[in-house]
């Protein structure tokens, strides 16, 4: 099992916590959603790590920015290393719906917009990025699903939305991903 797989199950037993205790976006309001993505990320990273539950040794680009760094001076989202390999990974948080239960203007398209190749990239886009990237390592993408609990998405899995990612990326992109 890849161990970005073992870090998004730590990540499930978290997030609500991060979510509560991350504090308030000046400009957007309380909760996870409104902060950066390496904020969030990292937030996330430091939960699990004081829980003692991180799959091996997790570098963020808040926590070493030059543990996540490509060979072209770009940077991973996150390096997961154990002793039985490395995993260079890019992160995204799928939150469509703001604190408030507004839709998130931007919440689609950080996720599956192919033309979105300004900052914030999408996760298609870190796609192509990751897998151009000259690295010796295993490669993978986490997409951190936050449901609404009620109205709109309540029922549509996270699994279901990865299927959904898997297939646009072989729509937009040369490359493929699978959903574990």
């Amino acid at each position: 099992m890849p161990t970005t797989s073992q870090l998004a199950r730590s990540f499930s037993g978290v997030i609500d916590r991060v979510d509560s205790a991350i504090g308030e976006n000046r400009d957007y309001g309380s909760g996870i959603g409104p902060h950066d993505e390496d904020d969030q990320v990292d937030a996330l990273v430091e939960e699990v790590r004081n829980r003692s539950s991180l799959p091996g040794d997790v570098a963020t680009t808040k926590s070493d920015s030059a543990a996540v760094r490509y060979p072209n001076g770009r940077s991973a989202d996150l390096v997961i290393e154990t002793p039985e390999r490395t995993e260079y990974c890019e992160a995204k948080l799928f939150r469509f719906l703001k604190a408030n239960g507004i839709p998130s203007p931007r919440g689609l398209s950080k996720v599956f917009s192919p033309h979105q190749d300004h900052s914030p990239w999408s996760l298609i886009h870190d796609v192509e990025k990751l897998a151009t990237a000259e690295i010796r390592a295993a490669k993978t993408l986490l997409g951190i699903y936050h449901r609404p609990v009620e109205g709109a998405g309540s029922e549509i899995t996270g699994q279901q939305i990865g299927e959904k990612f898997a297939t646009d990326v072989g729509m937009w992109a040369d490359h493929e991903c699978h959903v574990v």
